[in-house]
Order: structure tokens, then sequence, then C-alpha cells
């Protein structure tokens, strides 16, 4: 191996930057890292001094690599390199600046020497380090303003740990609270603002900030001097990663808010007195102007204050005169409304005007038992039209307030917006009859009217329906347009209904429309009638044909007198219109319960032969026709104990997807065969066992194969996977795929059932196969004398493909002859064993057909 070669093309590909320059200071090495950093080609720089490395990364020249090493200036190293170290053997290294490149770098400068201890070259390689430095300078930019924030805010702060101890104020809190920061730190927080006889509240809103995480309420707290001060508190806890570091607390003085209240009330009474005693004293009334009118001003500005406090909630505050029978509004409500809206001389003039026409007697109404002494309260729902015309949901409440004769002067009270709860109420309230995404009644309304009809002994007929291969078109052209898909089906199904029918969506893709009518023979011509408009109108896009649906259909009360009945029944009669080929209806018919009934058994002895391992492998040898012995043994699944035949079993278990299980088992207990085989000293024989195109849709198949052969101790080449045509039927080319990875392992793949489909001679151009099995019907058909030929043809076809023939069904000594002569590979049938179980299997290990022949 070249060395020289060997390190340089490891120097090129390292991330890092890296050049050298010799004992001239000429540069010698800048590598691809280096090129991309600086956009400088190596072209362009390699010998040259080392100050064209200074002028790319700064812009005018610095001391040089060999400036630094071998002549060390400590002044030059502190302008120019700052952060520079030192070692033993004569490198620098430190951290970097190119503000011409944007970059911050750690770097390296180490000499290297000759034999002679001189130094030939110095070598420099840097690590990117810009991300790092701009994150810690962004950290101290967040740091520095929650500091200012902390430091200036306002508001007093006090930060505290998970025992609620004090370990940080800021001037406010001592401000607010009139201690020193020395008072504070280490305290807990509630001996600081509350006093003993008081702190059993304090420590109750402390255990429920603990229990919540935050709180924001309004209450009296007490200075150093025990001066009591109205704040508002919010405190809050700071989590990391669910552990409870700690969290603070948030006071906002609002003393003088609560002062301007009481201020408020005592002015409205000291106002009443005066006026009291203008009018009993009007000698009085110019010594007492000058204080009323500062009393009016004083009120005004109070007036204000208030309503700013109350824009601020986001609600409308109202103010009915109940002898005036006129209404006054917080302003925000006249902004809503607009200022011409509320010009009317009346209350009823103004509701008349903003409020909805369905709500406005009940409005009037409840506002008349107030004022008449009937209720004592305000408590509705109503709308309200802006001047947009848009309408708003408000809950209005109010209250009646007293004079001293106990005669209500006024209602006061407030308007709430609630629209957006009431629209989802509305929302909710459509869910339970409607199907969201189509627009249709859903099961909940069927259930509904369904009972009524029964109830009523009406008759009529349920016709349960689903989309047609609506999975597939899911799978081909996306959700998306599976969901636009079914919205388009119900806008048909809406369009196409009757005055005596009613559309429903049952869920996923299937559809029940309820026809209120009792003749079959009306019924069946809805249903053709449906199917033909489906068909016709909706196309699924970049696909030829339309969507078709298939129909289950019963009748009532004829078929059932109960809904769950009913249902299931359609859907039975839907399910055999299905099996019968998709694409048309059913009335349903005791003969379809008892077929579904003997599918729900079958299913039921699938499950139970899962859950206890009551499945068994048979075993049936394929014979080499040149020499007469066994050449495999292919392994067919039975029921232990049950005489259900697999044609009627293995379709049921593909449906329900019981396969899946069902085919795993088959697979290790094949693979588990072979090995016990091995250990008792048989000479190792393949085993083929079917895979089902359901089995493909498993995404582990291939490594759970593998681990099988693997945990056995089986050479994979002993397994054999047989396949069907109908395998490709789906992606393709996902199963193609699979099939290369388990040839991969060293499995064989074979096509069983050759000859029963359209397609096969394609097939074998394109499938990684190693042989086929040539299906019973084709073997009958070309036996022959004067067709064998054919089948000679065809053998030869398939072995010019390189690829091996099994012929099945080998029942008669002239069909091995035959089928010897015509060049087939393998035999398999009754002429040489049916299957036979595992210990039946060791008897016949070695022995030779080939005297059938003689």
């Amino acid at each position: 191996m070249n060395i020289e070669k060997f390190f340089k093309r490891v120097i090129e590909v390292l991330p890092d930057p890296i050049f050298a320059i010799d004992k001239d200071g000429k540069i010698i090495l800048w590598n691809s890292a280096m090129e991309r950093l600086t956009r400088v080609k190596r072209e362009g720089v390699l010998g040259k001094g080392d100050y064209a490395h200074s002028e790319i990364f700064y812009g005018y020249k610095r001391p040089t690599l060999i400036d630094l090493v071998l002549k060390p200036d400590e002044e030059a190293e502190k302008r120019y390199y700052t952060g520079f170290l030192r070692n033993v053997e004569g490198a620098v290294e430190g951290e970097t600046f190119s503000s011409k490149l944007d970059y911050y770098d750690w770097g390296k400068a180490v000499p290297i020497f000759n034999d002679e201890g001189e130094i030939e070259a110095v070598v420099s390689i840097s690590r990117d380090i810009s991300e790092n430095i701009k994150f810690q300078k962004q950290q101290d930019i967040l740091l520095k303003r929650y500091e200012t924030l902390f430091v200036n805010s306002p508001d007093g702060i006090a930060c505290f740990d998970k025992d609620h101890t004090v370990f940080d104020v800021n001037e406010s809190f001592l401000r607010i609270f009139g201690y020193t920061r020395e008072e504070c730190i280490g305290r807990n927080l509630d001996d600081l603002v509350v006093p003993r006889k008081l702190k059993e509240k304090a420590v109750q809103m402390t255990e429920e900030l603990f229990e919540k995480g935050i709180v924001d309420f309004e209450d009296v707290r007490y200075t150093k001097t025990g001066a009591p001060i109205v704040v508002n508190i919010r405190a809050i806890l700071m989590k990391v990663k669910d552990e409870l570091l700690g969290g603070y607390g948030i006071y906002t003085d609002v003393t003088e808010r609560a002062r301007y209240k009481e201020d408020l009330e005592s002015t409205n009474v000291e106002l009443e007195a005066t006026i009291e005693q203008l009018v009993s004293n009007e000698e009085e009334l110019r010594a007492q102007y000058d204080e009323i009118q500062e009393y009016s001003e004083k009120n005004e500005e109070l007036r204000q204050k208030y309503e700013i406090a109350i824009e601020a909630t986001g609600s409308f505050i109202w103010e009915i005169n109940t002898r005036k029978k006129t209404i006054e509004f917080s302003k925000n409500f006249v902004d809503l409304v607009g200022y011409k809206a509320i010009q009317k001389e009346s209350i009823y003039e103004i509701i008349d005007e903003v409020v909805h026409e369905e709500d406005k007697s009940s409005l009037i109404h409840e506002i008349d038992r107030c004022i008449d002494g009937t209720r004592e309260e305000i408590d509705t729902q109503i709308r309200i039209i802006d001047k947009d015309d848009e309408i708003h949901w408000y809950m209005i409440r109010g209250k009646g307030i007293k004079g001293k004769r106990d005669r209500i002067n006024a209602l006061h009270g407030v308007l709430i917006d609630i629209t957006e709860m009431k629209h989802k109420e509305e929302y909710i309230e459509f869910l339970a009859v409607y199907d969201p995404l189509t627009g249709l009644y859903n099961r909940r309304k069927l259930t509904e009217i369904l009972m009524k009809e029964l109830g009523n002994n009406k008759k009529g007929a349920l016709l349960l329906l689903d989309i047609d291969d609506f999975k597939n078109i899911n799978d081909i052209l996306g959700h998306v347009y599976g969901d636009e898909l079914l919205k388009r089906f119900a806008a048909l199904l809406k369009e196409w209904a009757a005055e005596n029918t009613i559309p429903f969506r049952f869920g996923g893709d299937e559809f029940l429309i309820l026809i209120r009518e009792e003749a079959p023979h009306r019924i069946a011509e809805y249903a053709q009638n449906l199917k033909n408009i489906v068909r016709d109108r909706i196309i699924v896009d970049n696909m030829e044909n339309g969507i078709t649906v298939t129909m289950g259909i019963v009748q009532y009360p004829g078929d059932g007198n109960g809904i769950d009945e009913l249902l299931s029944k359609a859907d039975i009669a839907m399910y055999s219109a299905k099996k019968s080929g998709k694409n048309r209806y059913l009335f349903f018919d005791e003969k379809m319960k008892e077929k579904f009934n003997d599918k729900i058994n079958i299913e039921n002895a699938l499950r139970k032969a899962l859950r206890n391992e009551d499945f068994l492998l048979l075993y049936q040898p394929i014979i080499e026709t040149r020499t007469g012995y066994i050449s495999s043994f292919e392994a067919l699944l039975r029921i232990r104990g049950n005489d259900i035949s697999p044609e009627e079993f293995i379709p049921i278990a593909e449906e329900t997807g019981l396969i899946l299980p069902i085919g795993k088992w088959v697979i290790k207990e094949a693979v588990k065969q072979i090995s016990i085989w091995a250990e008792k000293g048989h000479r190792p024989l393949p085993v083929s066992i079917n895979l089902s195109p359901r089995q493909f849709y498993d995404a582990s198949l291939v490594e759970y194969i593998s681990k099988i052969l693997e945990d056995y101790g089986v050479d994979p080449s002993l397994l054999e996977i047989e396949i069907t045509e109908n395998t490709f039927a789906e992606k393709k080319h996902e199963i193609i795929n699979i099939l290369n990875r388990l040839k991969a392992l060293g499995v064989v793949i074979s096509l069983d059932d050759f000859g029963t489909g359209y397609s096969s001679l394609n097939y074998l151009t394109f499938m990684p196969i190693d042989k086929i099995k040539l299906d019973k019907s084709l073997k009958d058909k070309f036996i022959e004398l004067e067709s064998i030929k054919i089948m000679g043809r065809l053998i030869a076809l398939v072995h010019g493909l390189n690829l091996k023939v099994v012929t099945e069904g080998v029942e008669e000594i002239e069909e091995f002859k035959r089928m010897k002569r015509a060049g087939s590979d393998y035999l398999q049938g009754y002429l040489f064993s049916k299957p036979i179980k595992q210990e039946e299997v060791e008897k016949i290990f070695n022995k030779n057909y080939m005297d059938l022949l003689s």
C-alpha cells in the first residue's frame, strides 16, 4: 500500500479544513474542506506564501504559522490570535474569528520535524465552532433581557425554590413590602407578606399553586410594618422534565384601584345626601355648590376609570333606568352596534334595533319581570346584530338596584360574548344527527327513524351498500381523494333520494338507504336504478371505469322487527352479494344466514385452533421423474380433529386476516420439521409451503423467515415457497421486491397452479421464480396422446427460461409415463402418496417409485 496516497486520501475526506506550509512559508497543502470553506481552489494558493491564507481568511496579513511556531511573538499572538496557547511540542492552538468569512474556529498548528529535529513544515487544522459561539451569544442576550425585565418590572417579583423559600427578589418587591434584600432571602414567602394569625388562607393558596402549577387572584397582603395593601397575585411553578425547581410570585399593587371603587360608592352616598339637603334647604345651595362641583368631577374621573376596567375584561356593561325606561351602555358596546343604534328614546326601541327578531319578546319579558319585582335578576341568552349586520350570541345577566324605599330604581348587568361557545354547541348538535364528512344522516339518526317506523307498524326496506374496491381507490389515489369521492357519492345519494327514501352514512364506505316501499319489485327497481346511476355518474379520476356498488336488502317487518336484527341481516345479504361477484344487489333469505353462520363457525374453528395449537401439517412427496426418488415434500395444512377442508377454511382465513398468524405457524412448523429429520440422520429433503397473497402485506415476512431458519439451523435452500398468480394482482413491484429478498436468502420460489390464469406465460418473463407447478386441470386437458405434444412444447418453453417443472395431480401410471416423456422434471399426486403425517414420512424417505413403470 502507498502510505503517502493513503494519508492524502484521508486528509481529503476529513470534514475539517486543513492546510500546511513548508519551512520557507510556502503553502503545500489545501484540502477539500478548506476549498469549501474559503471557496478558493487549491490551484490558486499552492506555492504561495502563508500570507495568502491570512488575506483569504482575514482580509489583511497576519503573522504566519512559521512566525508563531519558530519565532514566538507574544504581542502578535495577543493581537492577532487571541486565545492561542503554546504547548511543549511547539504546537499552538486556540480560538480565532474571521469576520470576512463570518467563521469562528478552534485551530491547532503543529510543526513537522525531520530526523535532525528541524522543522520541515507546519500543519494547521481547524474545527468550526461558529454555531456554539453564536448560540452562546444568543443565550447571553436572552439572559440579559430576562435580567432587565426582572430588575425593571414595576411589579414585585419573588423567586422561590421547591420549599417555597425565597432566593431572589427585585427592587419593586422591596419597595412594595418595605423589606431589604437580606431580610427576604432564605425566608418562607408567605411569612414575608402575611401575618402569622392570617397565614392559614395563604398556605391554602400555596398548596393550590403546587397542585395546579399556577394561580391568579386578588387579596390583601401586608408590608413589613403590618400595613395592609390590596395586590393582584400571580404565581407560577417552574419545572424541568417534570422535576419541580421552584417558582415565582408576581405582586401588582392595586390598592389605589380598590380605593377608587370605595371612593365611588362613598361619593354616591354623599351626593345623595347633599342633593336631599339642597332640596330641603335652598339657602345652603350656594355654599355647597363648589363642593358638589368637586364631587362631580371626582365622580366623572372614577366613572372613566371604571369604564376602562370594564373594557379590559372584554364584557359590556348596561344599566336601565326603570323609571324613565332608558338604558346606558359602556363605550365598547357602542363601538359594536354603532352610535346610531342606541340613539333611541326608550329601551324597547333600542332592543328592536339591535336584538335578533326571535329574541326580542323574551328579553323584554325578562326585563319587565325585574322592573315589576316578579324576579330579582336577569339571566338569559340573546343574539345581537352589530353595525356590520353580523350576529353575535351574548349571555345577559343583571340584577335590580333598590333605593331607600326598597323600590328598584335601576337594573345593572353585563353582556358576555358566547358566540364561540354557541357555535360549538351547534356543531355538537350537528354531529349528533349528521355525518361530518358527507352531511348525510348518521347511524344514530337511522336508529331514531327506524324505531319510529317499527313502532308505528310501518313497512319498508333497508338497503345497505358499500363502494366496491374502495380500499384500492384509497391506496392508489390517497385518502384525501377517497374522502372527496365519499362526498361526491353522498351528494349523488341526496340528489337521487325520492320522497320515500332517506340516505344515511353508516361508516367508512358503507351507506344505508331507508325505503318506505313494500313491494319487492319496486324495491328492486330502486336498487337497480341506483346501481346504474352510480356507475354512470361517478368516474374515478385517472381510471377508465366508473365505480360500482354492492347492496344487501332487508324488508321490515318481514325480515325482523328489531334494529340490530335487520342491520345484521342486511350485512349478511351484502356479504353474500360480494361473494357472488360484487356490483349487484341481493335480498336477504335464510339460506344466506346459514352460509354466513357456516363462515362464522369456520372462523371460530380457526381461532380455536390457533389458540389451542390444533393445526397440523401433512406431507405429500414430490418425485423426481428421472430417478423415481423423492426430491421434496409439500406441507399441507389441516385442523386436528376437524374435517373442514382447506378449500373451505383457507379463503376465510385470508378474508379475516387470520392467515397471517396461521401462515407464521406453518413456516415455523415446516422449518422445525426439517431440522428434526436432519437430527435423525435422514438425507436433507426440501419442504415447500404455500404463502397467501395476504402474507406479502406483512412487512416483517422476510425477517421472520430468516430468523426461523437461523433459529433452527436450517439451510434456506431446503425451504421452498409456493405462490399463485393472484399474488401479483396488487402491488406487483412490491411483491417482486419481497421475492427477490427471499431468493437472496437462498429460499426456492415456485409458481403454483400454473395454467389456471390468463397471463401465466407473461408472468414467467419477470417473476423471480425457480420452478412452476402445472395445475392438475392443465394436465388433464392435454394428457391424451394427441395433446401430449402441446404439453411437451409448454414444458420445453419453461425449460428455455431455466425453470423446473412439477406436474400435480398424477393419479394413474399412464399419466406418470406420459408426463415423463413430455419432460416434466417432477411429479406429485395420489399415485405416489396421499398427504401423510410426519411419522409416516420417515418410512418412505428412501423409497424409489420407478418400479411403478414396470
